[in-house]
This record gives C-alpha cells, structure tokens and sequence, in this order.
C-alpha cells in the first residue's frame, strides 16, 4: 500500500507543529492548511485539509519531498513519522556478532512474548508498584497489550517496533513520574525508560547492590522483578547478541530532553547482572506445587547401562491465569521417560505433571515434581 494513503490531514499538521510550523488561519477559510516556519524562511507547506480533495495526495507528496530536502530524513521515514504522531513508539534492535543474516525462530518468538511481558510488568508498575508481582494479570495491563501496535521493522536490522497512542486508554496510574498528570501509555513508556535507564546506570558504576536496597526499601519501587525476568530473557545463549532500546514520544505530548531519545544499550555482558538483579528482587516464594498440562516439545534423554532412557525432557507448559505457555525442563528417570516419548510421539497428546515452575529464563526449572502421566481422549 502506497504510504501516502495512510496519512490524514490532521496528522500532517500536527507532525508539522511539533517541529516547529505553524499554521496560517486565513488559509482554512479555503479548505487549506497552509504553514510557515521562521526557521525556514520563504518556504511553504499547503495541503488540503480534506483527504477526499482530488488533489490531496499529490500535495501531500510535494510536502513530504520539501520536508526531506529540508531535514534530511527520506520520504518513508517521514511517512513513519506523521503516521506515529500520536503514538509513544519502544525500538528494540538486536544486534548479534554471529554475522548470521537470521535469528533462531523460537528466539525470534519468545523476544516477541518477552516484548509483551515487558509491557505488562511497567504497566502493572505504573498502577501498583512492587519489587516483584507475583501476577501480571492486571486487566489494563492486558488492555495496554491489545492497544499496543507492531510495526514495521527496518532494512539491515533485526527491529522490534511497538508503538502505543498515548490517549488510548483511560486509566489512572499510582507511580508518581516526573510527569504526574500524563496520560496512563505516557507513564508506562516512561516507567520503562526510566527502568532501563537506572539499570544501566547501576551496572556501569558497579552499584547493583544500592539499587537492590532502594528499590526494596521503597515504598512505591519502579523496577521490578518481572522487569528484570523480560530484559534477561531478551538475550539467547545461541547468538550472544545485545538490544539497543529507542524510544520515541508522540508529538502530541513532546519531551524535548535529548536524553529521552538516545538508544539505551544492553551490551551482552549486562544480561547476566540484570538476571542477579531479579533474583535479588523476587522474594524466595515457597510456593506450594501445581499442576500443569502441556505437550512435550524435545527429548534430550541418553541412555543407560540398562537400556533405558532417562535424562533431560522439554515441556511445554499452560499457565491459565497468565495466559500464555512457557517452556520448562524437567529431569525424568526411566519410567516417566518412557511416558513422556509416548506422549511425543502420540499426535495431539498432553501430559499433566504436579511441581513447583521456578522463576528464570526459559526453558525454567520445574523442581520437586511428582505425577507424571499421559492424558488420554
């Protein structure tokens, strides 16, 4: 689809504002926005303020080639730009020294669910904030996800694009932000930067332990564990890569600190800190054992003097209240070994296993299980 189809008038002009245009009143009497710059002088940008006018893509085009050879940026990254006038827009870019022009498919898909998980964990600190929440099943967290947008990636990169309007949703936020009275997305996005920010900050200078004693001595703590889990889970062993974070902000609620748009670099050697990070945060819960229904995804088994297979098994495991599967590992003796192979090889099976799913990057720990067995239709 042509770029230009999905640009309205009213997102042209507000583009154009918050980089300094403003618009000539007169000129609306004739259905015309009309703008001027005193940065620019002697220049001009007129398009309808009509989508339907007949002439109104070709003036939109004649716009946006003024705009590039003004400012440099090229016709489809301005075309990104208006269209995500509204918007509060998380880059993450992933870089790997593997020289290799693909990622593994599952990381590719887990940095999508982690991405999610990410999203929820600020949320769910923006409304109550904690050291560790011990559910993200927040429903404005949800609702945050499903207004949350994945847009287009770039050329010559690995990009997670997500962008959110920051009017989307109407809720009211407990954490006090620098910004107190700024939409709820607004407060979320910069929960997230300020997070990532302090992060780095505390791995560079070496005070992991000072933020550890702040955050758990506050009252209304911003970075959590669950923050700390979704960063950590963002690197995969295979590719050893790191994640640049960029943030943009809607235009129609500016920052204009140049510090609130440079990329926040998680080199390879932060995850780990981060993942002790989270460890310090998550107090050591004692949870009861539950039971879990999954399939199972790979055998890692060797087998034994006595002909028998036993060893490492990878599970696919549902946790109904987070609505989403993870990935665990268990250590299964002969007998149980033998079941999970039937149930792997048995189309359209499930196993039901009874244990205590530890926290960690994926696949986690399922320790002190019991129960094993196959279920049958």
């Amino acid at each position: 689809m042509n770029s230009l189809e999905e640009i309205d008038p009213t997102n042209l002009r507000d583009y154009l504002k918050s980089i300094g245009w403003q618009v000539v009143e007169a000129a609306l009497d004739d259905d015309i926005y009309l703008l001027r710059s005193d940065k620019v002088a002697g220049r001009e940008l007129v398009f309808p303020t009509q989508k339907s006018a007949p002439d109104y893509f070709d003036a939109v085009g004649i716009v946006l080639e003024k705009l590039h050879s003004i400012t440099g940026f090229s016709i489809s990254n301005l075309a990104i730009r208006v269209g995500s006038v509204k918007d509060d827009v998380l880059r993450l870019r992933i870089h790997s020294d593997t020289h290799d022009t693909s990622l593994p498919l599952d990381f590719a898909a887990n940095f999508l669910k982690t991405t999610e998980k990410l999203f929820k964990a600020a949320a769910c600190t923006v409304l109550r904030p904690r050291a560790n929440h011990p559910r993200l099943t927040l429903s404005e967290a949800s609702q945050l996800v499903e207004k949350a947008r994945f847009g287009q990636t770039e050329a010559g990169s690995f990009v997670l694009n997500v962008s959110c309007a920051i009017y989307a949703m109407d809720v009211q936020g407990v954490l006090q932000l620098s910004d107190e009275e700024a939409p709820f997305v607004r407060k979320v996005f910069s929960a997230m930067h300020e997070s990532m920010e302090r992060l780095v900050r505390a791995i560079k200078a070496d005070t992991l332990q000072k933020l550890v004693d702040e955050t758990k001595n506050a009252d209304a703590p911003l970075i959590s564990a669950n923050f700390c889990e979704a960063l950590a889970a963002m690197q995969d062993e295979r590719t050893y890569n790191s994640v640049d974070a960029i943030f943009s902000w809607s235009h129609l609620r500016p920052r204009n600190d140049e510090r609130l748009t440079r990329p926040i670099a998680f080199q390879r050697d932060y995850f780990p800190r981060i993942e002790e990070l989270r460890r310090e945060l998550r107090a050591v819960e004692e949870k009861e054992a539950e039971v879990y229904i999954g399939t199972v995804e790979r055998l890692e088994g060797e087998m034994g003097s006595d002909g028998q297979r036993s060893g490492n098994v990878v599970l696919s495991l549902l946790l109904p209240e987070e609505e989403e599967t993870v990935r665990a590992r268990v250590i299964l003796k002969a007998l149980d070994y033998a079941t999970a192979d039937r149930a792997h090889m048995t189309n359209g099976s499930y196993v039901r296993v009874k244990g205590r799913l530890l926290p960690g990057r994926q696949p986690r720990q399922l320790a002190e299980f019991s129960d094993f067995e196959m279920l049958t239709r």
